[in-house]
């Protein structure tokens, strides 16, 4: 388990630091990591699923797709106690 910000990656700092405001959407991700690390918009998009899966799993964010009544779906994340104790 991620307990200290030195142990993340850069992407990963950019994205829980971006969520302390409160919840984002992949593109909101995208365009934070894209602007905030070495990472091309395309890489980050390419990506972003999988960073925010595995943020999921060390209990540091919520991740989840959100689909309208057309079928379209969006990727959200939003910070965990446990995310928010470690960003604070």
């Amino acid at each position: 388990m991620i307990e200290t910000l030195e142990s993340l990656a850069q992407h990963q700092l950019v994205i829980l630091r971006r969520l302390r405001t409160g919840p984002l959407t992949e593109f909101e991700l995208v365009h934070e990591v894209t602007n905030h690390s070495g990472h091309s918009a395309e890489q980050c998009a390419d990506l972003m699923a999988d960073w925010l899966e595995t943020l999921r799993r060390e209990g540091l964010v919520w991740a989840g797709s959100l689909q309208n009544a057309d079928g379209q779906q969006i990727m959200a994340a939003a910070l965990t106690k446990h995310g928010r104790e470690l960003v604070h």
